[in-house]
């Protein structure tokens, strides 16, 4: 898979030492439907950290995150970040829309990983290694309809109950605050009996009101004897939104 990334770094000292957390700012463009991509990243001490999307106001497809623990675990997964906002990353304002994904997550020392991926590509499991539902459909937002035949969003209405234009672009832009390290890497394709399994699912036709896998806010659960997550809110006070 080709993607052009970006990243950017502020440190807080140059000084030997622990290292100090920062902002870390990615961007580029899927060149498939199903494109997946990951993130790994340090937290070096127990904190919030924010996670957010960047690229739906610009004309990018819907995107989802996904976090994960360093063994592959799934801590959250979420579509849309309601209500949208705006979020300082390295000195630069970002804008997101109700669209994008956001998470702010308390989060203990440790490596995780976060994974980038178009509506509705959801993970196929709370592990890592099975994959996610789209593998095997490198073109599936065809079923959504939109004149480009790719990157479509469908039939889809805002919160104020306005349409939105279905064709979509391939361009996405995720950004990581307050963790020692983070860079991007792609994602191992799928073993072909996982591809042969997932082949026949998620025959859709038109997608309207964006279809969720029903009402759900994101309560993380810690791992047993570390509380991985104790928090996950929208800087606004309202609970992240689980797809």
């Amino acid at each position: 898979m080709k993607t052009i990334l970006r990243a950017a770094a502020i440190a807080a000292s140059l000084s030997a030492g622990p290292a100090a957390a920062a902002d870390f700012d990615f961007s580029g463009s899927f060149v498939n439907d199903n494109d997946v991509l990951r993130f790994n990243f340090t937290v070096g001490a127990p904190g919030v950290v924010t996670l957010f999307t960047s690229s739906w106001l610009g004309g990018g497809f819907d995107p989802i995150l996904s976090l994960w623990d360093s063994a592959g675990n799934q801590l959250a997964e979420q579509d849309d970040g309601f209500p949208g906002g705006s979020q300082v990353s390295n000195g630069t304002v970002f804008n997101y829309s109700e669209f994008d994904s956001y998470l702010a997550l308390n989060l203990a020392a440790g490596d995780y990983l976060a994974t980038l991926t178009q509506y509705d590509n959801f993970s196929a499991s709370t592990a890592l290694a099975d994959g996610f539902l789209r593998d095997a459909d490198p073109n599936f937002t065809a079923a959504f309809g939109c004149s480009n035949g790719r990157f479509c969003a469908g039939i889809l209405l805002d919160s104020n109950n306005d349409p939105v234009e279905a064709n979509r672009t391939a361009a996405w832009e995720f950004h990581i605050l307050n963790v020692d390290t983070a860079q991007a890497a792609t994602v191992p394709e799928p073993p072909t009996l996982m591809l042969l399994g997932l082949s026949g699912l998620f025959l859709l036709g038109g997608r309207y009101a964006k279809p969720k896998r029903g009402p759900g806010y994101l309560c993380g659960q810690p791992d047993t004897g570390a509380e991985k997550i104790s928090a996950a809110l929208h800087p606004n006070g309202m609970p992240a939104r689980i797809a």
